[in-house]
């Protein structure tokens, strides 16, 4: 018996390694061509506005994406979604690139749309399936590797992409990105296994766009889960405000080299995410539980408090380890957060995600425009700082509440519900 559960242990350990390295491949990807695409929509029309409405369908997309995505990957193969997606994402740069140069211009409205549903189809999948793979105690080191691996390719996405334009050009960088989809969807095809085969989802043609299903998804995950949804997604907007004002930052304080500036403090933020990911990964792999819905709260108000301090004019030796700890606290709020949303009943966890994923885009995309218009108004610090600000209320609110339900004869009180155990 100890064998056979050792194989099937050895056995999830290498399927979460494939897929950790399956979502670094992906993940690189997305990062390059959030950048070069970027770029490249400035370039061909010449218009800021343009380019903004491109980053603009592709937030909407990934919004209007969620939901759909909890549906789908609540009745299909979670790996055969993630799958296609990558599929559909490396096809539609490799027709980018092969299409005359005057089409162009109306291809990247269809591009945008297919990278960012096919990020969030993929990202809702990949979550949701995860408890399939691996027990409940392995779970939050399961997710400290996807997080590392994220940070990785982040900090290289974003490292080469202006180097790749730079060097090769708009369509060699394109056709670089199409070959890490197809890597990563290659990846995903050599597991062949049943993972990710859908649970049932308990409702006969209830979807999660009806009203009447979303109210009962948030009733049976509880007040908790809701809570931390909507911390979240107000950390999302307060994210916006640091990823649009940071250009505008680095243009006031290094004037002479603004992209070295940027780059040091993505770099920080990176290797602070990484190192979070990382000591999740050690200290859960000997045993400890170090994830809960208060560690999720302080480690999102920390954030929020580290963001708005790398904005006010620190050396550069202080800044770095203030973008590091900032770093460290997102990962670890990430973390936290997955793991927790993974507790919940297999039969509504994709609709969950898809519903968290669309919350979290609705903030990011609200961020995004709304801190871009006051950048025009105003300096990057008191942007940043009202929407971090924004962000921290929630999130101490969110303690708050959470510790007077806790509270001993509270009627709300009950223990903190653990994931069921996984055996194969």
């Amino acid at each position: 018996m100890l064998t056979v559960t050792t194989a099937v242990a050895d056995r999830s350990a290498r399927t979460v390694v494939v897929i950790a390295t399956a979502y670094a491949v992906s993940t690189y990807g997305t990062f390059l061509n959030l950048l070069a695409l970027g770029l490249f929509a400035l370039h061909i029309t010449g218009s800021a506005l343009s380019t903004g409405l491109f980053m603009a369908v592709r937030l909407a997309a990934g919004f209007l994406m969620g939901p759909l995505a909890g549906l789908l990957a609540g009745r299909y193969s979670r790996r055969y979604l993630m799958i296609g997606a990558d599929l559909l994402s490396a096809g539609t740069l490799g027709l980018l690139v092969a299409a005359p140069a005057g089409a162009r211009p109306a291809l990247l409205w269809p591009v945008a749309v297919v990278l960012g549903a096919g990020q969030t189809l993929w990202g809702v999948a990949l979550r949701s399936g995860l408890p399939d793979l691996v027990t409940a105690d392995q779970l939050a080191r399961a997710n400290s590797r996807l997080v590392t691996a994220r940070s990785v390719a982040m900090l290289l996405g974003f490292a080469s992409a202006g180097l790749l334009v730079a060097r090769v050009g708009y369509s060699a960088a394109f056709l670089l990105d199409a070959a890490t989809y197809l890597l990563s969807a290659l990846l995903l095809v050599t597991l062949r296994s049943r993972w990710g085969r859908a649970a049932a989802t308990g409702g006969h043609g209830a979807g999660p766009g009806r009203a009447g299903d979303r109210r009962a998804l948030l009733r049976s995950v509880g007040p908790v889960v809701v809570g931390m949804i909507g911390v979240r997604a107000a950390d999302a907007l307060g994210s916006a405000s640091h990823n649009v004002g940071l250009p505008v930052y680095a243009n006031l304080v290094r004037p002479d080299d603004p992209a070295a500036f940027a780059a040091t403090f993505t770099t920080a933020w990176a290797v602070g995410s990484l190192v979070a990911g990382r000591w999740v990964a050690w200290r859960t792999g000997r045993g400890a539980r170090i994830t809960s819905e208060r560690a999720f709260g302080i480690a999102t108000c920390a954030m929020s408090v580290f963001f708005v301090l790398a904005f006010t004019g620190l050396p550069l030796w202080l800044l770095v380890p203030v973008a590091v700890a900032a770093g460290a606290a997102d990962g670890y709020a990430e973390i936290s957060y997955t793991t927790r949303l993974q507790a919940a009943p297999a039969n509504r966890r994709a609709q969950l995600f898809g519903f968290a994923s669309a919350a979290q885009n609705a903030g990011f995309g609200l961020g995004m425009v709304g801190c871009a218009a006051l950048l025009d108004r105003y300096a990057p610090l008191p942007v940043i700082a009202a929407a971090h600000g924004f962000a921290l209320a929630i999130a101490l609110a969110f303690l708050l509440v959470s510790r007077l339900r806790n509270r001993p004869g509270h009627r709300d009180h009950q223990p903190t519900p653990q994931p069921v155990e996984v055996t194969s």
